[in-house]
């Protein structure tokens, strides 16, 4: 049996009231046919399956975008919020350092007061050693030194966050009271105590008559006149360096004490210190008397800065007179 293409020549006859006709059916016009037919058959597919389904993607596609509606318009109240938190600790902040600012001044303003009492109260000692051809200045810098301080560097980051006029004013401030604790320091280290508990002065420092020969001659120290046994204090803490009959002194203690300063004590009638004591301001080391070259019972007591002689009763007004020393 012979077999028939899909799409062969078809003849077809129409007929149409008493007139009958034929139609031929060429392969290409049928497939043309078949083709338009699988057309149109897939358009009704989608268009049934979109009318079936379309309805459901549309609802879940609104939903979507109602929902991410919802969260643009959270995340968009939410920056608002923040916003507005960092103007308020943009504005705490400003405030916060108005009232620092104020602080400081206020701190600064006492620092200062502090610093020009220190200052004016250490000035007889400053004149006292000018006299002597001495620098105050450099007696201060070494007592500076010899407090101490050091560590390792660790930059103050916080400092680049701070306000550059604040953070001026707090190195002012901490430079002042730096300059006022080197002040305190002089104050524990110099000799500013009383040898004798009442202070009648004798003979003075520098030029005076010789009391034996009547010659002009340098006094070195300064002569307390106080009956024999009279208790004499060591105006400062130190180490006794000497402590001997001492020739023309008489008597005599040498106490050491920081930064190159010493004191001596001579005329005593009794020693009570030994070499190498350690003692505090206030100690006893004798007693006025009268041995060595002396005219009558006196204390001669003198004051070296790096081995050279200093007016002492200047540090005795600057303990009495100063209200800060």
């Amino acid at each position: 049996m012979k077999s028939r293409k899909a799409f062969e020549r078809k003849e077809i006859l129409v007929k149409k009231g008493a007139v009958v006709r034929q139609l031929t059916l060429t392969s290409p016009v049928q497939i043309l046919l078949f083709t338009l037919f699988l057309a149109f058959l897939f358009w009704t597919v989608q268009t049934s399956a979109l009318y079936f389904f379309g309805n459901d993607l549309v609802t879940q596609r609104d939903k979507r975008i109602a929902e991410l509606s919802l969260q643009n318009e959270v995340l968009t109240q939410e920056l608002a919020a923040y916003r507005a938190r960092a103007r308020g600790a943009e504005a705490l902040a400003q405030s916060i350092q108005e009232t620092h600012k104020e602080i400081l001044n206020k701190v600064d303003e006492l620092v200062s007061e502090e610093l020009k009492n220190a200052e004016d109260g250490f000035e007889r000692v400053s004149k006292s050693m000018k006299q002597s051809g001495l620098s105050f200045d450099k007696l201060f810098q070494k007592a500076h030194q010899n407090q101490g301080v050091g560590g390792p560097f660790i930059p103050d980051n916080g400092a680049e966050l701070m306000d550059e006029v604040l953070a001026d004013r707090i190195g002012t401030v901490y430079q002042k009271l730096s300059k006022l604790e080197t002040f305190s320091y002089l104050k524990e280290q110099l000799p500013l105590g009383e040898p004798l508990k009442n202070i009648r002065v004798t003979a003075a420092f520098g030029r005076r008559q010789d009391p034996f020969t009547g010659k002009m001659a340098r006094h070195e120290g300064i002569d307390l006149g106080a009956p024999e046994g009279t208790p004499v204090y060591v105006t400062s803490a130190g180490r006794v360096t000497r402590a001997f009959t001492n020739g023309a002194y008489g008597k005599f203690v040498e106490v050491e004490h920081e930064m190159g300063i010493m004191t001596r004590y001579a005329h005593l009638s009794q020693i009570l210190v030994k070499k190498g004591d350690l003692l505090q301001i206030g100690d006893s080391v004798g007693l006025v008397g009268n041995t060595g070259r002396s005219t009558g019972d006196h204390l001669h007591y003198e004051i070296l800065i790096n081995k050279t002689p200093v007016n002492p009763y200047r540090f005795i007004q600057t303990k009495r007179e100063g209200k800060n020393v």
